[in-house]
């Protein structure tokens, strides 16, 4: 990760050697975040707390049983949907890998499983701490699962091609075709599908790509050169580099 210095912005270095920019979010809107988030289990709860207290002995069980699915299943739900609980959408700030993308079932998991950490010896008070020595505020569950809570418009922008496979190709591409394929990719909604085409043919001649899968070639490649996941290995189109 290369700091820019400007204050909490960041700019990650992925091994494609493209730099995104990110904006870590700090103790005061994860604090609000967490807050609201706290007062929705706390009403949710009490709400089932009313209606199974009419139950008697069973309805407390229950309750015990949803208690304990409330308070761990509620971040895990909300993150593995789009890295977003309630509280953390209305701050707009999202949960993502260390390198900008999604983050998967496992990290959320792990990162929400380690909060009883944070929360030594009580209020939280480790986490904060460690997360005030250290640039993107960090919390231990977030060392642990390899996550980060950013700014939404950073996490947004790094969502940059529609889901769908993704491609190794058959030959080395250098630092300068692999921007060229993205920079492409990026502003391809941009262009008439004859304009796409065309272009694409220009990219393929060079990257041996067949003129006819040139399109579809570039978007796989292109998913293979963020980091997307379903990446197949080889390519059919390209055996070799002149």
């Amino acid at each position: 990760m290369l700091n820019h210095g400007l204050e909490n912005r960041a700019f990650v270095k992925l091994p494609e050697g493209v730099d995104i920019a990110i904006t870590s979010a700090g103790l005061v809107s994860r604090s609000y975040a967490y807050i609201i988030d706290f007062i929705i289990r706390t009403i949710l709860i009490a709400i089932i707390a009313t209606v199974l207290m009419l139950f008697g002995d069973f309805g407390e069980g229950i309750l015990l049983v949803m208690y304990f699915l409330i308070s761990w299943g509620y971040n895990i739900f909300y993150e593995v949907k789009n890295g977003q609980t309630p509280g953390k959408k209305r701050l707009k700030i999202r949960v993502v890998q260390d390198n900008g993308l999604p983050p998967n079932f496992s990290q959320i998991v792990v990162r929400n499983l380690i909060r009883p950490a944070d929360m030594l010896p009580v209020g939280y008070f480790l986490g904060l701490i460690v997360m005030c020595f250290n640039p993107r505020f960090k919390r231990i569950g977030d060392w642990a699962a390899g996550t980060s809570v950013v700014y939404e418009e950073d996490a947004m922008s790094r969502e940059l091609l529609p889901d769908g496979p993704a491609e190794r190709p058959g030959i080395a591409f250098s630092t300068e075709e692999q921007l060229a394929v993205l920079d492409f990719i990026e502003r391809a909604h941009e262009f008439s599908p004859a304009r796409r085409q065309e272009i694409a043919n220009i990219l393929s001649k060079p990257l041996n790509i067949e003129e006819n899968d040139s399109v579809e070639t570039l978007f796989n490649y292109a998913r293979y050169f963020a980091g997307q996941n379903n990446i197949n290995s080889g390519s059919s189109n390209s055996e070799s580099k002149q």
